[in-house]
């Protein structure tokens, strides 16, 4: 049934998104360059209709699954009905931005809404452990703390989404391991989410990597990016195992590294943290130089090294959980290290380069 899912949520997503392309054309729907763009020609930004329409057209097939007898459990539990209103109402609310555009404001408004919505029903973190410490009851900041989380995961996948095929990658990625997180745990409404977001992020990939033919725009990547964050906080929640929050935002450190170390970099520089920029290391690094493609392959060997230091967070004992934590970090610091030294470098041969060409002119 699994591989079942995962085969039509793909080729849903692939489908529809090659429709899409086809609208965005027509109605003009084009993503134009800008400062912060990485592509210099106007390209189609609909492309996360395609994985809208898997999502809910796979949960649909479940159902039909469920109608025929193939599966024994219900489809539309709870958790699912959260994640598909949270994950829909954001989708649309990209997708009227990337038609009309819409206000920063009343974006983030919208936004907080859905948030709070799912967050007023149920599905809130509700405690954190560290270590062998807790777990610790949030109490009354469980509120606050889920919206935080749930709005500002969905902005940071929206704004990491800046080369091709690293958002479906990424997406694919967590979802990915966030099945293995639900089948340990058992959770039969959770994994087939997480696999048909598996699906539905490859089925729309062909479209975007290596030539970008269509953009996810926000339609797509705040429907992931809120989708992930949900299932990082059912997961938690479910789970009774304290340690399961950090494994999970383990999963999802590189993309929360990158946005947050690319914050406070702003920051310190005194630079309007809600202006176009291209400063995040992703970024940077296509500066340099390097291809959409390597750039999206480093991030998903990253991504895959901190996925695989989430689950063994979760499973080992907690003298080995201190060394995971110092690990992941100083990875993740070594990596930003790497992008300083190859910035460096690039400059250095710039200006030897600067000084033959001086030289050849003066002789």
């Amino acid at each position: 049934m699994l591989w079942v899912l995962f085969l039509l949520s793909a080729l849903i997503a692939y489908v529809v998104t090659k429709v899409s392309i086809t609208l965005s054309l027509r109605r003009g729907v084009l993503d134009v360059p800008n400062v912060r763009s990485s592509h210099a020609q106007p390209v189609p930004r609909l492309g996360g209709i395609g994985i809208l329409a898997a999502l809910v057209l796979s949960l649909g097939g479940l159902g039909l699954m469920r109608m025929l007898g193939w599966v024994e459990y219900s489809v539309f539990t709870r958790d699912i009905a959260l994640i598909l209103l949270a994950g829909t109402g954001m989708a649309v609310t990209g997708l009227y931005d990337d038609f009309r555009g819409m206000r920063p404001a009343t974006k983030f408004l919208v936004q907080f809404v859905l948030a709070g919505i799912v967050v007023a029903l149920g599905m809130r973190i509700e405690s954190v452990g560290v270590l062998n410490w807790g777990p610790f009851a949030v109490g009354v900041l469980a509120f606050p703390l889920t919206i935080l989380w749930l709005t500002g995961f969905a902005n940071i996948f929206n704004f990491m989404d800046g080369i091709n095929g690293l958002a479906a990658v990424t997406a694919a990625t967590y979802s990915g391991f966030f099945f293995v997180f639900a089948w340990r745990q058992g959770s039969v409404e959770l994994a087939p989410m997480a696999v048909i977001v598996t699906g539905s992020s490859l089925g729309f990939l062909p479209h975007n990597l290596p030539r970008a033919r269509t953009f996810m725009g926000d339609t797509g990547s705040l429907l992931l990016g809120i989708v992930l964050a949900l299932l990082v906080v059912r997961l938690a929640q479910k789970s009774p195992n304290p340690a399961s929050l950090i494994g999970l935002l383990l999963v999802c450190s590189v993309y929360l590294w990158d946005s947050g170390f690319t914050l406070l970099r702003r920051l310190r520089r005194g630079e309007n943290i809600f202006q176009a920029h291209r400063s995040h290391l992703y970024q940077r690094l296509a500066q340099l130089g390097l291809s959409h493609a390597s750039i999206t392959g480093l991030y998903l060997l990253l991504h895959l090294l901190m996925g695989g230091l989430g689950l063994a967070y979760v499973r080992w004992a907690n003298a080995m959980r201190a060394v995971i934590l110092v690990f992941a970090g100083l990875t993740l610091m070594g990596f930003t290290m790497s992008v300083y030294w190859l910035e460096r470098r690039a400059a250095r041969a710039k200006l030897e380069a600067g000084g033959t060409i001086l030289r050849s002119m003066h002789d």
